[in-house]
C-alpha cells in the first residue's frame, strides 16, 4: 500500500492510521525520500473547515504575536528596514496583517477560507500581477494538498518567503501519536521534515534556512556571514523590537477606512 510524495513524487508508503474527526479512520504515508508524512485523499476537508479556525487553537493570539516580533527582526535585518510591501498569505482573521501595519510595515492580508476581521481594508488580490518583497504563510504549509504547486503560487508573489510549521521530530511518532497531526480537527494533512523543505526550496531556486523547529526562510539570495543572526532567541528580539521602530500605520490606515466605509455609505 503506497502513495506518490506530494512534495518530491517519490514512493510514500503506509505509514499507520489515526481517527480523525472522532469517526473517520484515516491512512497515513511516509515518503521514502524525503519523509514527508501525508494522510491519504482528505475527504475530510470540508467538515474540518466549517469553522476555519479551530476551537482549540487557544494560543492563536500569543503565536501571532511571536510571528510578528520575528517578522519585524527579519525585515529590518535581511531585507530593506521595513520600506518594502509585503504579504500575508493563509492570513486567518487579518490578526497578524493589522499587528505588522501597527508596527509601520505595509502587509496585506489573503486568506481563502477565513473571514478577514482585523485588515479588512488591506487585501491582497492574488491573481493580479503585484509583487511584494516578502511573503508570510504561518502555520499553512500543514494544511496544503499540493505543497509544490502551492509554494509556486506563493513565491510567484514574493521574492522571499518565511514559513511557520513544526517539523517532524527525529523519531516520526506514529500517526495519532504527536500533538500536531491535530486529528480532532482534521486541517493537518502533510507533516515536514527538514529535506522535505529543502527540496520545495530548490524547486523555486531559494536558498533554505531553518530553526530547525518550526520557523523556515525560502530566500531569494544567500544570506552568508549573517547566517548566525537569523533566528535569535526570543527575549532578544524583543528587545530588538523595543528599540528599533518604524512609525505606526494605524492612523494612516483610520483615514483609508473612513474614507472607504463613506463611499459604501454614498
Amino acid at each position: 500500500m503506497s502513495e506518490r510524495c506530494r512534495v518530491c513524487e517519490n514512493v510514500s508508503e503506509f505509514f499507520g492510521r489515526a481517527t480523525v474527526l472522532g469517526k473517520y479512520d484515516v491512512a497515513y504515508f511516509r515518503c521514502r525520500g524525503c519523509g514527508y508524512v501525508q494522510t491519504e485523499q482528505p475527504y475530510w476537508l470540508s467538515e474540518s473547515y466549517s469553522e476555519a479556525i479551530t476551537s482549540t487553537d487557544v494560543g492563536l493570539v500569543e503565536r501571532n504575536d511571536l510571528f510578528a516580533k520575528y517578522t519585524k527582526y527579519l525585515i529590518w535585518v535581511f531585507l530593506d528596514n521595513g520600506r518594502g510591501r509585503y504579504l500575508d498569505f493563509g492570513g486567518g482573521y487579518g490578526l497578524f496583517t493589522r499587528m505588522m501595519r501597527d508596527m509601520g510595515f505595509d502587509f496585506r492580508h489573503y486568506d481563502e477560507h477565513c473571514r478577514n476581521l482585523f485588515a479588512r481594508d488591506f487585501e491582497a488580490d492574488m491573481d493580479d500581477r503585484s509583487a511584494y518583497d516578502l511573503l508570510t504563510a504561518f502555520e499553512v504549509f500543514e494544511h496544503l494538498q499540493n505543497p509544490g504547486e502551492a509554494a509556486g503560487r506563493m513565491l510567484a508573489k514574493a521574492r522571499n518567503m518565511i514559513v511557520s510549521t513544526v517539523l517532524l521530530p527525529g523519531d516520526c511518532p506514529p500517526p495519532g501519536a504527536w500533538w500536531y497531526y491535530g486529528t480532532e480537527h482534521g486541517q493537518h494533512i502533510g507533516f515536514f521534515t527538514r529535506r522535505s523543505l529543502e527540496i520545495l526550496a530548490e524547486m523555486h531556486g531559494k536558498h533554505f534556512y531553518s530553526n530547525g523547529i518550526n520557523l523556515h526562510l525560502f530566500w531569494d539570495c544567500e544570506i552568508g556571514w549573517k547566517r548566525r543572526y537569523l533566528f535569535p532567541k526570543y527575549r532578544w528580539v524583543e528587545r530588538f523590537c523595543r528599540f528599533f521602530r518604524r512609525p505606526s500605520m494605524v492612523q494612516r490606515d483610520y483615514r483609508i477606512a473612513l474614507e472607504r466605509a463613506i463611499r459604501r455609505e454614498d
